[in-house]
């Protein structure tokens, strides 16, 4: 699938998953007095729904460019917002059947009981759609940073940005990893609660690693337009002693003329010294 293609897939996606959202979200505001293991959900789904709907507003936006496609078919941010989907579908589904006796004026004593009896499904149900919400919005800071990288400034500040990126990435990853061995532990769920926790949290794994995997290879960029020289001018563009790895440079045209000297890209403190020496 061509860029574009890819991009106009994940905004379809987002779009899907903003509506699951907001459809869980409706079932619980609808329920007055609810249980706090029900109620404690709304703030979480109400950040969902604004990073959701934030992504597909800004992928909407760039779904001409190029760049945003080829880093979206690289992480595969399209699982995560499938996860998000299904899992504000069945989670909707769940609490409906829990509060059939609740209304907008009154939740009913019965559904109260039914609600503390499934307490744990419900609370792995909101940790579930809380590593959702936290990976989306990492990989969403990671595909901004990752295309609007090219710069003419400093690459030692870029390089501090993604590196705090890289590390609450990899910090994400640790923590998703310790919640797939303590979600199997949960011995109040069911076998195929916990089954489906797993899986969540291992597609959740993967598309972090994969961000983690793309925000290193494309850690720093630099963007240069055309330059011209002339008589025994002395011109230069890019990077001037220790090469550093990771770097994504684009120059235009550069024009010489009688004694000049140029250089585009990268080049050792000593050779530069040679080549521009006096």
């Amino acid at each position: 699938m061509d860029p574009l293609s890819v991009t106009a897939s994940v905004i379809a996606v987002a779009t899907a998953a903003l509506q699951s959202a907001k459809a869980l979200y409706d079932v619980i505001d609808g329920l007055v007095d609810a249980p706090h293991a029900v109620s404690q959900s709304k703030s979480l789904l109400s950040q969902t729904q604004t990073t959701l709907g934030t992504l597909t507003r800004t992928l909407e936006t760039n779904s001409a460019s190029g760049a945003v496609g080829s880093v979206l078919k690289e992480i595969e941010l399209g699982k995560a917002l499938e996860s998000t989907q299904s899992l504000c579908r069945d989670f909707a589904t769940t609490l409906t059947s829990f509060t059939s006796h609740s209304t907008d004026l009154r939740f009913s004593t019965r559904d109260r009981l039914i609600v503390q009896f499934n307490e744990s499904k419900i609370e792995r149900l909101n940790r579930d759609l809380a590593d959702c919400q936290r990976t989306i919005t990492m990989v969403f800071s990671s595909i901004t940073l990752i295309v609007s990288n090219h710069t003419s400034g400093s690459i030692d500040q870029l390089r501090t940005q993604f590196d705090t990126q890289e590390r609450a990435l990899a910090d994400l990853g640790v923590q998703l990893s310790t919640r797939d061995a303590g979600s199997q532990a949960n011995d109040d769920d069911t076998a195929a609660d916990g089954d489906a926790s797993a899986q969540l949290t291992a597609s959740l794994q993967g598309v972090c690693q994969k961000t983690l995997s793309a925000t290193h290879a494309r850690r720093t960029g630099q963007k240069f337009g055309d330059m011209r020289t002339d008589n025994d001018s002395i011109a230069m563009q890019g990077i001037v002693g220790l090469a550093q790895p990771g770097v994504d440079q684009s120059f235009g045209s550069l024009t010489t003329t009688n004694n000049s000297r140029a250089f585009q890209g990268q080049i050792e403190a000593s050779s530069f010294d040679k080549l521009f020496g006096r």
